[in-house]
């Protein structure tokens, strides 16, 4: 029996339903609360061990009861430097790397998500379908044509196999692209195909200055993942002075012995501008993941 029909039998007097009403309230919104604290505990353990790992002595770096460094230390920061005397440039690459690809990135697939969400042409219903089907398969699967290509091109040890592929777009950020365009009213568009704008036109001046949570959003993606990237620099650049930041961290963890107290330290530092950069953007971030940044 629910509790407006006993209201309305007289069983259950409104106040108490009321007070039925806000104890349910409650209890929900204790238990969601719980479950994103427990999962957010979950998340943050990983990333607080990393953190104590980094300050302490290397007599304690294998103690679990360490999870407060007795005592901490600075050496390994200190020491990092000293061990990756290129840190410098691998710097230089990472940063290289993660930008072009991201400009690249978010050019070359919004182009082709405004196309795809705009433009009508035949194909072009397949020709999302074969974009949809690109996602499911894996780098590795087209890694020897992609590494012959390149090496005939001359490209090897050199950044722009890793830069290069990013301004010729890509599924996942293409297909973002096309639906964040979609959720656009196409009135405005057709306000200024009325007052004798093109489509480039539209695009640039319009459309672009609209999509910033999606520009951001993306952008944000594009960069963490050219920052953290491992696989491909590891195919691409042979050489050690062509390496990233990533392949400089691997070096420390040796065949017989692994600095790890440095190689935490590297981690921590190597996090502390994704972090900003989220801080940064998340306000756009979360519009262009939810689809509710587009203003009228």
């Amino acid at each position: 029996m629910g509790v407006s029909q006993q209201i309305r039998e007289g069983a259950v007097s409104p106040t108490d339903a009321s007070d039925r009403t806000v104890s349910r309230h409650r209890l929900a919104t204790g238990f969601y609360y719980g479950v994103v604290v427990a999962l957010l505990m979950v998340y943050l353990v990983p990333i607080f061990w990393v953190i104590s790992s980094s300050l302490r002595i290397n007599e304690n770096m294998y103690r679990p009861d360490q999870w407060i460094p007795q005592p901490a230390t600075l050496d390994h920061y200190v020491n990092l430097f000293e061990f990756l005397p290129d840190w410098g440039r691998y710097l230089f690459n990472t940063v290289s790397i993660a930008t072009l690809s991201t400009i690249g990135t978010l050019l070359s697939c919004s182009m082709a998500g405004y196309a795809l969400a705009r433009l009508h042409f035949p194909g072009r219903g397949l020709l999302i379908l074969i974009l949809l089907l690109t996602l499911m398969v894996p780098a590795q699967a087209t890694l020897v044509p992609v590494y012959v290509m390149f090496r005939r091109l001359g490209w090897i040890n050199t950044l722009w196999p890793l830069i290069v592929p990013a301004f010729f777009g890509g599924a996942f950020a293409t297909f973002f692209f096309r639906q964040f365009f979609l959720a656009i009213p196409r009135e405005i568009e057709e306000a200024a195909l009325v007052d004798g704008a093109g489509r480039w036109r539209i695009y640039w001046n319009i459309v672009l200055p609209m999509s910033k949570p999606a520009l951001t959003t993306m952008g944000i993606l594009s960069f963490v993942g050219g920052w953290n990237s491992y696989f491909g620099p590891s195919v691409f650049l042979q050489r050690q002075d062509q390496w990233v930041l990533t392949q400089g961290l691997l070096y420390l963890n040796g065949r017989y012995t692994s600095e790890w107290g440095e190689i935490m330290a590297g981690v921590v530092l190597m996090s502390l501008p994704m972090v900003v950069l989220y801080i940064v953007g998340q306000r756009y971030f979360i519009q262009g993941i939810t689809f509710t940044g587009v203003k009228g």
